[in-house]
C-alpha cells in the first residue's frame, strides 16, 4: 500500500472516530452563502481546500425537501486522487460568521473528490422526500431536518505530500434548493355587498377539502365553491413549483337575475313596473315573472320562470324580410 492511500486511510478513520462526538476545528476562513427559495435559482461562491462553506436556509422552507452541492473540483486535486477531504457538520457553535475560524460541531458525512472534476451532492433535509437519484449526484441520507438554521461544510488537505498547487487554486461551490413539486393555494372570498359571511363547501378536483391554505401538486386544478346561500362559483388554477397562487372570490346573491338584450328605442316592464336601466341586471324573487317590450307601437311579451341562484337573459330584436316578386 502506497503512502498516499495510507495518509487517506489514517484520515478517514480519524473522521469516523469524530462522528460520534463533538470536536474542535480551524478552518482557514468562513465563506457565507444563502440557499435561495425560488425554482431554477442558484447561488455560487470561491472556497479553498482549508476553507469552510456555511450554506443559510432560508426562513420560509415550506416548499424546500433538501439542498444540492455542486462543487467544480480543479485539476490538481483530481490528479491527486483523495488529496483533499470534504465534510458536513451539525450543531456548529459559535454561530458561523466571516470573521470566525474556530468552530466545534459534530461531522456526519465525510468524503473525497476522486477523479471526477465536479462533485454533486444531495442532501434531504425531510424524510420521506421526492428528491431524484441518479449516478451522478451522491446521496446522504443525513439525520437533518428543516429546523436546521444552516448547512456547515468543510473542506481540508487529506494527503501529507500532495502538490504545494493544491492550496491555490479554488473551488467553485454552487448550492441550489431541491424543491417539492407543489405549490400553495390561497383562497381568500368576500361575501356580496359587505354581508355576513354564509357557509360554503370548497372543492378540488371534485374532492372536498377544508382550509383555504394549502399545498397542491403542481399543473392545472378546477377550484369549486358550493353554497346554499351564494351562487356556486368555477375556477381554474395553475399551481407552480414553489410559488404562492393567490385566488379572491367575492360571492354572488343567489337572488335570480334577469338581463335584457333589447335596443335602446324599447321600454322594458317586468310584472307591470318599468325598467329605469334595462343594462343592469335586474334582481327578482323565484317564481314567474312576465316582462314586456314596448317598441312604438309594437310589444312583445316573454314569460320567465326564476330559480334561485340563476340568471336569465331576454332578448327582442327587430328584423326585416325581404321578398321578390314579378
Amino acid at each position: 500500500m502506497n503512502a498516499k492511500r495510507l495518509t487517506l486511510m489514517v484520515f478517514v478513520l480519524l473522521c469516523a472516530f469524530s462522528a460520534v462526538a463533538a470536536e474542535n476545528f480551524r478552518v482557514h476562513k468562513t465563506i457565507l452563502i444563502t440557499l435561495p427559495s425560488e425554482p431554477g435559482k442558484s447561488e455560487t461562491a470561491t472556497a479553498y481546500c482549508n476553507d469552510a462553506v456555511s450554506i443559510i436556509l432560508p426562513e420560509d422552507k415550506t416548499f424546500i425537501q433538501g439542498i444540492e452541492i455542486s462543487i467544480k473540483v480543479p485539476q490538481v486535486v483530481v490528479e491527486w486522487r483523495d488529496s483533499v477531504a470534504w465534510s458536513i457538520y451539525k450543531d456548529i457553535s459559535p454561530r458561523p460568521t466571516e470573521k470566525k475560524i474556530d468552530y466545534k460541531g459534530t461531522r456526519i458525512h465525510t468524503g473525497t473528490y476522486g477523479i471526477s472534476l465536479r462533485k454533486t451532492i444531495q442532501i434531504p433535509l425531510v424524510n420521506p422526500n421526492t428528491i431524484k437519484r441518479d449516478s451522478y449526484s451522491e446521496y446522504l441520507p443525513l439525520d437533518l431536518t428543516v429546523d436546521e438554521e444552516q448547512i456547515f461544510f468543510r473542506m481540508q488537505l487529506a494527503m501529507k505530500g500532495a502538490s504545494d498547487d493544491i492550496p491555490q487554486k479554488p473551488f467553485e461551490i454552487t448550492v441550489r434548493p431541491l424543491l417539492i413539486d407543489k405549490g400553495r393555494f390561497v383562497l381568500n372570498t368576500e361575501s356580496p355587498d359587505g354581508k355576513e359571511s354564509e357557509a360554503y363547501t370548497l372543492f378540488i378536483d371534485g374532492k372536498s377539502v377544508s382550509g383555504s391554505d394549502m399545498l397542491l401538486d403542481t399543473g392545472t386544478h378546477t377550484v369549486s365553491l358550493v353554497s346554499d346561500s351564494y351562487r356556486n362559483e368555477v375556477r381554474t388554477i395553475n399551481i407552480t413549483q414553489g410559488a404562492t397562487t393567490d385566488l379572491s372570490i367575492r360571492f354572488r346573491d343567489i337572488t335570480p337575475q334577469i338581463l335584457i338584450a333589447s335596443p335602446d328605442s324599447a321600454t322594458v316592464f317586468i310584472d307591470g313596473q318599468e325598467v329605469a336601466n334595462p343594462k343592469e341586471p335586474y334582481p327578482v324573487q323565484q317564481g314567474d315573472h312576465m316582462v314586456k317590450f314596448v317598441i312604438g307601437d309594437y310589444e312583445v311579451v316573454k314569460q320567465v320562470s326564476a330559480v334561485n341562484g340563476r340568471s336569465y337573459t331576454v332578448a327582442v330584436s327587430i328584423d326585416a324580410e325581404i321578398s321578390e316578386s314579378e
